[in-house]
């Protein structure tokens, strides 16, 4: 078995939906607080897309197939499925969706697992990270994706109503910066800066895609969630948050963001006051390894609001 293969085992968290209750249910809550329902005399209950939704354990989408139609988006069909019968959903309650927005298969990671487990020279890991990036080139818009087989974007425009994503943008590139790590010894420094790099210029194009995705495909409200800082100290990390929540600026300053969570930043800063407005946000805390406890993530929340 590669250790791509032993990563992906352990990615799932077993225990996740008993131990991230109050996070769920606080997750939730900032859900329904920002997606307002109005009801429209029709009976019909607003679109909402959840990105990257996995097995969910931290957001309730029982609770919240009560007022939307919900669009579970995942590239794990499996773990979709287990949540959808976890939480007792009816099939006139959801929709499960792969939305492409960034191609990369298990395969491919393989591949770069066997290339660096074997010290392979630096112009072929760099030729390797070009073909993920032009596989991955191009806008959102489907006119201008015309090969064989592309996404049809342009039948998914201001589909939903809303649309969130949760933890989503700094796993996109993820795996390849933990098989970096694992085969960090096989490589010199300058080497693995520029490695490094390589991935980061995935993470900006990935952000950017999902972002692009989203915006186009939702017609009122898209919200994010990411990781602010790991804290190994449960209540330590309840404090950073209240110091968040009360605009500390110092507080605010000490975040270094990790990668995927920078670029999104950035993205953001790009488009405030042009495409769309910050309406709300706010920060929490998410018990995240249920096992030892020793990893805590405060996480903000945003939410937007798209400008006509």
């Amino acid at each position: 078995m590669s250790y791509f293969d032993e990563m992906t085992a352990t990615e799932r968290i077993p225990d996740s939906h008993e131990h991230w209750t109050k996070y769920r249910q606080m997750v939730t809550d900032y859900i329904e607080k920002n997606c307002p329902v109005k009801d429209t005399g029709d009976g019909k209950r607003p679109i909402l897309a959840l990105w990257g939704i996995g097995q969910a354990g931290d957001i309730d989408i029982g609770r919240l197939a009560a007022a939307y139609k919900l669009v579970l988006i995942d590239r794990d069909e499996q773990a979709v499925r287990e949540a959808v019968q976890r939480y007792g959903l009816t099939e006139s309650e959801y929709v499960i969706a792969d939305i492409p927005f960034w191609r990369v298969d298990d395969d491919q990671y393989r591949l770069l697992d066997a290339l660096l487990e074997d010290g392979a020279d630096m112009e072929h890991i760099l030729e390797f990270f070009e073909r993920i990036a032009r596989q991955n080139s191009g806008k959102y818009i489907g006119k201008t994706q015309t090969e064989p087989g592309a996404f049809d974007a342009d039948r998914y425009l201001d589909i939903f109503d809303y649309s969130v994503a949760v933890g989503l943008h700094s796993q996109l590139n993820s795996r390849f910066a933990a098989l970096l790590y694992h085969y960090r010894g096989n490589y010199h420094d300058d080497d693995l800066r520029l490695i490094s790099s390589a991935i980061s210029g995935l993470n900006e194009s990935a952000v950017e895609r999902l972002n692009d995705y989203m915006y186009h495909t939702t017609e009122k409200r898209l919200i994010y969630g990411y990781e602010v800082s790991a804290v190994t100290d449960f209540l330590e990390a309840e404090k950073i948050a209240e110091r968040l929540n009360a605009g500390d600026l110092e507080t605010m300053k000490s975040i270094s963001h990790i990668e995927g969570v920078s670029q999104l930043m950035g993205d953001i800063s790009l488009h405030r006051g042009c495409d769309v407005d910050i309406i709300d946000n706010k920060y929490m805390v998410w018990p995240f390894d249920t096992a030892s406890g020793q990893k805590n993530y405060v996480m903000g929340f945003v939410t937007m609001k798209k400008i006509s």
